[in-house]
């Protein structure tokens, strides 16, 4: 089994994502006039800072027909990409300097690519690294999270 950044301290990961620098992700956070480094807006999705993308190793790619196995030449995207959660599986599409992440009907696999049968079109930029990153910024954006900017 993948493990999710194997060498980033999940804590560390979160207070970069909220805004925090990683020296003071455990002090009493009076640094609430720092920027915050995600930002996540209905319909625009997750849009991280030049700071925050560094450090997740954020990459994009562009949708592209490839030879995947039997499928023959079809619409595709790195398996990096993909992000499988127990709602479906999604990919972040580039939306300007948003990232949103998008509902995707996948099909065969073959080596490094992987089928887009729904969802996707050709041309489209998604993610190819960081998507877990992105998708837990947003999710502390949409649970109630509070970033170290946001005066807690």
């Amino acid at each position: 089994m993948k493990t999710l950044f194997p060498l980033i301290p999940l804590a560390l990961l979160a207070a970069v994502l909220a805004g925090c620098s990683p020296t003071h992700a455990e002090d009493d956070h009076e640094h609430a006039a720092e920027a915050t480094a995600a930002h996540y807006k209905e319909g625009h999705g997750v849009r991280l800072s030049p700071t925050a993308a560094a450090f997740v190793g954020l990459a994009t790619a562009e949708v592209a027909v490839q030879s995947v196995g039997a499928a023959g030449e079809v619409p595709a995207i790195p398996v990096a990409a993909l992000l499988r959660t127990v709602k479906g599986d999604f990919v972040f599409v580039a939306n300007g300097e948003w990232f949103l992440r998008t509902p995707v009907t996948v099909g065969a696999a073959h080596g490094d690519w992987l089928e887009i049968r729904e969802g996707l079109y050709e041309g489209d930029i998604v993610v190819s690294a960081g998507a877990q990153a992105l998708w837990l910024a947003e999710l502390q954006a949409v649970n109630g999270g509070v970033g170290c900017a946001d005066g807690h």
